[in-house]
């Protein structure tokens, strides 16, 4: 059994208004203008000037009736003793009869019939009655004219006419005529009014409300089906799941809805890790300013410290003396190493925000083209920018966007090195909303539980990594409101790092020039 809900409920019972009230209102002038139509048709004058003209040809029947009876009578009046007394004779009566029917006259056939209804005589006309122009007439007449009490041989003579048909015929047309006339003058209201209307106006109204009820269901099903599933989905979101989507086939309102509704939720989840990640390295920075600080302060002490104790040896013990200088070289080592240690934590610890200015993403790539190869590659790795043809405005920090483009590089070209490979590749194209940048190596790739974390602070893959690189890349790539993810390459085979950037005047470039130091784009 079908449910129908709320809405679909009401949109049913607004076709029903709408289909009825109309159906009604033609229904009720229907029947005005039939009820106008029979009226007129059905006139008691015409009724009764056919009821006159029924009478006119049933009395012109009557009068030939009664002149073919009285013509019987005066046949019998002039043979009745002839005939009484040749009854016995039936080949004299025959005769008699013969010379009858031989005379002009309307008469067809005689016959003597006995009482029980057998023809003792019977003769007729040698032509046949064209029963096209003629209908018989039969008359019987007593062949006595005061029958014997008794007697067993009483006769009828009957006596055969043949009677026009045009008239008979034409009488009994007007009287069918007019028998129909009266009946549907009598029950045309039950017959061609009340029920057929009744009829047609059930069948009407029961194929409204089918159509009313199917239309309904097809037009407002999937519409209710869809926004259930807008409802259902809108329950994980506020449990704080945002990966949840909604189905978005189609052009119209709902299906623009549904898009609208995955555009929001994909970019607060992206807000959210954004929001998330920036927590954390907010965190993680403190902690390096605090690191840097207490690191910083010890080292040159402990350096000077050893180099006193190298100074004042005054070389008495050989051994103590090779002791003293291996100490010296480690502590001095370890020191720049802390050093180099306390510098990466500084630059990650004051960290800026970016200071979006209006740029053109393919001259700024062509611009670093010479300073990457300088910066970031060693001898033996091959660079490869490709760009698509056409300009690329967006809104960019070059200093920090030159600091990501450099890191990545330099980590693709180490892990080519390491590979045995040699080859490193810049792709940067549009892709509907953002511009891809594609920095690819042909080293080992990075390995699929390393791809989520692999942007945290201190997590590398590096023995004499920080773990602050792709942290800082990160950051710099969400303060351009773009995203980065890791992936395998498809060209070189090794790993790939993806950056998506907004194009200039795209929601998410907008947020970003919000949160820019700079927020209105300067030229």
């Amino acid at each position: 059994m079908i449910t129908l809900g709320r809405t679909e409920r009401r949109v049913v019972f607004a076709i029903l208004v709408t289909a009825i009230l109309p159906l009604l209102a033609s229904m009720g002038l229907a029947g005005t203008i039939i009820r106008r139509v029979a009226s007129t048709a059905f006139q008691p004058e015409f009724g009764q000037q056919l009821e006159r003209s029924l009478g006119v040809y049933a009395e012109l029947v009557k009068s030939m009736k009664r002149g073919m009876r009285a013509e019987a009578k005066a046949l019998l009046a002039e043979h009745r003793t002839q005939w009484l007394r040749d009854r016995k004779d039936p080949e004299k009566i025959g005769r008699a009869f013969d010379q009858l029917l031989d005379s002009p006259s309307r008469i067809h056939a005689l016959a003597l019939r006995d009482d029980e209804g057998l023809s003792r005589i019977r003769r007729a006309r040698t032509d046949s009655l064209d029963e096209k122009r003629y209908r018989p007439f039969s008359v019987s007449l007593p062949l006595r004219a005061r029958p014997k009490e008794g007697a067993d041989d009483e006769l009828q003579l009957v006596v055969v006419f043949a009677a026009e048909r045009t008239r008979l015929d034409e009488m009994e047309s007007a009287q069918r005529f007019t028998q129909v006339y009266r009946r549907l003058e009598r029950d045309q209201r039950t017959i061609y009014l009340d029920r057929p209307y009744l009829i047609v106006f059930a069948l009407l109204l029961g194929a409204t409300v089918l159509l009313a009820t199917i239309s309904g269901i097809l037009v407002v099903g999937p519409v209710n089906r869809r926004i259930k599933q807008l409802a259902e989905a809108t329950r994980p979101v506020a449990g704080g799941d945002l990966s949840v989507r909604v189905e978005a086939e189609g052009q119209d309102e709902l299906s623009a809805l549904a898009r609208a509704f995955n555009h929001m939720l994909e970019a607060l989840e992206r807000s959210r890790a954004r929001i998330e990640f920036l927590q954390r390295i907010g965190q993680w920075q403190t902690m390096a300013r605090r690191l840097a600080h207490e690191i910083k302060n010890p080292l040159t002490p402990i350096q000077l410290a050893v180099e006193e104790c190298h100074q004042r040896y005054d070389g008495g013990n050989e051994a103590f003396g090779e002791l003293l200088n291996t100490t010296r070289e480690i502590v001095v080592e370890e020191v720049a190493s802390l050093r180099r240690l306390v510098t990466e934590f500084s630059n990650f610890a004051r960290l800026p925000q970016a200071d979006l200015r209006a740029a053109d993403l393919a001259d700024f790539i062509r611009e670093q083209r010479a300073r990457l190869d300088a910066e970031a590659l060693p001898d033996g790795v091959e660079l490869t920018v490709e760009l698509e043809d056409g300009a690329m405005p967006l809104a960019l920090d070059r200093t920090m966007l030159h600091r990501a483009l450099v890191n990545l590089v330099a980590n693709a070209a180490q892990a080519a090195l390491a590979n045995a490979g040699g080859a490193v590749r810049v792709d940067v194209r549009r892709d509907g909303d953002a511009y891809v940048v594609d920095v690819e190596d042909d080293g080992p790739g990075v390995a699929d539980d390393m791809k989520t974390a692999i942007f945290e602070p201190y997590v590398t893959s590096k023995a004499d990594g920080t773990g602050l690189g792709l942290t800082i890349v990160k950051k710099i790539v969400l303060d351009h409101g773009g995203v980065i993810a890791v992936r395998a390459s498809a060209k070189l085979g090794g790993a790939c790092f993806r950056i998506r950037l907004p194009i200039s005047g795209s929601d998410a470039s907008e947020v970003a020039l919000t949160q820019s130091v700079a927020a209105p784009v300067r030229s």
